[in-house]
């Protein structure tokens, strides 16, 4: 429901702040009072693209914003929620048009495109007139609509829940499919390099151990030459060497230890544990000296290592990782096995999820039928009260794409006179005629809708006992939503819960529009306007309270 419409530097609006309530609201005013820049407002918002004489031409900008309450749109609550925008039970939309004609559309301050703009704003506003893209004239709705008036919901449920788990699955099927293919076609590969890897046996940590003996290698003699120099210094007679001397201080220490206090004693003991540490270290320097190396392994040692670079480099890894890539094309080449039985379970699957998508949605045709029929009879009863005595309504239902909504198309046809054929109601000429036939359709079909309803010229080309069975349906569409009606019919617009009048304004040579809310009094005096033309009579005026008085009383 739209709470409250801000309008600025619209075409002749300067400045407009609506307040809307539930119920019929009617907008009415002399031809050429700006009622249509109302209506174009809303389809602004709705999401369509700005016409070329929208372009403001004062270096300001357009500036249209809605108050809009979402508490029953549960799939606008979903979509705000993927898209990131915070929201309560209440959004604004806006819409800002720049002096290029650029424009911008934006939720709750946050930026949205214009596509997603027209998927909300369309869900919550739909306009029926001559020149609207909504409504009736998109066929996509009419299925929607005829399922409202249906009573098999829990069907669409069930037939949802299988279309959404049947496109899961066929999804993984076909992923799992592309995965078995591509292992498939690398078998010969993986096992060439399973060969490869297995003959030459990788290890973890050799290649950093080959690595460094390489090294000790090419540089033993430097390396021993060091070790002499350090051993010397550890075990030389003149001067005598680390352990010696560590020996002799030790001796020293050990004859006046009966003399020391407990925290000293201490520090004697480290010093022998390092005197034997020194020596441990002296031997194991020693035995490095005098072990026996290989200098012709250097030349093995050098082939392993080659052969660990090129084979990383083959696959991409580090050397020291060819022990795990064994392990994981073993495991790639044993998953086939396993991938295939899967393929098969999945498209057991599909199979019986389409067998249930086809029972489902032949159950859920049959009832579209059955109830098309009802709908069409009901519709056809309205026509002749809208002056709309020559129209026939039909429901036409064909077999399409099948989707999550089942394998049915649905379009509503009509024609106008008994000669002529049946066509899509998008087809109609008149905007008169297309806002009746919608009011005929909504007021019979849809049960739960919550969105707002907006017609324009839906008196055109009528008057009288029928414009008062227009209004009728207006007021008793209105008890479920929220509904506003651009109108010239006192009969409809007597009928309205909210009244606003718009009326052009000159001030300073200056023309603009305003819109003003009108009740008691100034309602009556806009009815009789309506009733008898700018010169407002006093039979005018009695035959507007009565035309109230008689509604109040329906």
């Amino acid at each position: 429901m739209i709470r409250h419409l801000s309008i600025d530097n619209l075409l002749l609006i300067d400045k407009i702040e609506l307040d809307f309530g539930l119920g019929l609201c009617v907008l009415t005013g002399e031809t050429g009072a700006g009622k249509s820049m109302i209506l174009e407002s809303l389809e602004l918002i709705s999401g369509r693209r700005v016409k070329p004489n929208i372009r403001p031409e004062n270096e300001k900008k357009t500036i249209i914003s809605a108050l809009i309450n979402i508490s029953k749109f549960d799939e606008i609550k979903d979509l705000l929620n993927k898209i990131d925008i915070n929201f309560e039970d209440e959004i604004i939309i806006k819409r800002v048009i720049e002096s290029d004609g650029k424009s911008k559309a934006m939720i709750n301050e946050h930026l949205v495109s214009l596509s997603t703009l027209k998927t909300i704003a369309t869900s919550i506003i739909e306009i029926h007139s001559q020149f609207s893209e909504q409504g009736l004239l998109d066929n996509a709705t009419h299925i929607t609509t005829l399922d409202d008036f249906g009573d098999y919901g829990e069907e669409l449920n069930d037939l949802s829940e299988i279309w959404i788990k049947y496109k899961r699955v066929e999804e993984e099927y076909k992923s799992e499919k592309i995965k078995y293919q591509e292992i498939k076609e690398k078998i010969e590969d993986f096992n060439y390099d399973i060969k490869e890897l297995n003959l030459f046996e990788p290890k973890k940590g050799e290649f950093e151990k080959l690595d460094q003996t390489k090294k000790i290698l090419q540089n033993s003699r430097k390396i021993n030459e060091s070790f002499n120099s350090v051993l010397n210094n550890f075990q030389s007679e003149n001067p005598p060497g680390i352990e010696d001397l560590f020996s002799k201080n030790i001796v020293i220490l050990e004859k006046i230890k009966d003399l020391l206090d407990s925290e000293t004693l201490k520090e004697v003991e480290k010093l022998k544990s390092i005197s034997i540490e020194i020596s441990e270290i002296s031997k194991i320097f020693q035995d490095f000296i005098n072990q026996e190396i290989d200098h012709g392994s250097l030349e093995k040692i050098d082939d392993r290592l080659s052969e660990y670079k090129k084979l990383a480099q083959k696959h991409s890894i580090e050397p020291d990782m060819l022990d795990t890539k064994l392990t994981e094309i073993e495991k790639k080449l044993n998953s086939t096995d396993e991938s295939k039985l899967h393929i098969e379970k999945l498209f057991k699957e599909l199979i019986s999820l389409k067998e249930k998508y086809n029972k489902k949605s032949q159950e859920i045709s049959e009832l579209r039928k059955e109830n098309a029929r009802t709908l069409d009879n009901k519709i056809n009863i309205e026509l002749p009260d809208l002056k709309l005595e020559n129209a026939e309504f039909q429901t036409s239902i064909s077999e399409s794409e099948y989707n999550q909504l089942g394998k049915d198309s649905v379009i509503f046809k009509i024609r106008t006179n008994p000669k002529s054929k049946m066509g899509d109601i998008k087809e109609i000429s008149s905007g008169g005629e297309l806002c009746r036939i919608a009011l005929a359709i909504k007021v019979t079909a849809e049960k739960a809708n919550s969105s707002t309803m907006v017609f324009d010229e839906v008196d055109s080309g009528i008057g009288g006992a029928v414009s008062n069975a227009v209004g009728e349906r207006l007021k008793k569409l209105g008890e479920k939503r929220q509904v506003l009606v651009v109108t010239h019919s006192p009969q409809v617009a007597s009928q309205g819960r909210n009244h606003f009048l718009v009326r052009k304004k000159i001030s300073q040579g200056n023309t603009t529009i305003e819109v003003i809310k009108i009740e008691g009094d100034n309602k009556i005096n806009e009815i009789a306007r309506m009733l008898s033309g700018k010169q407002i009579t006093q039979e005018a005026i009695l035959a507007a309270k009565k035309l109230m008085e008689s509604n109040l009383q329906t």
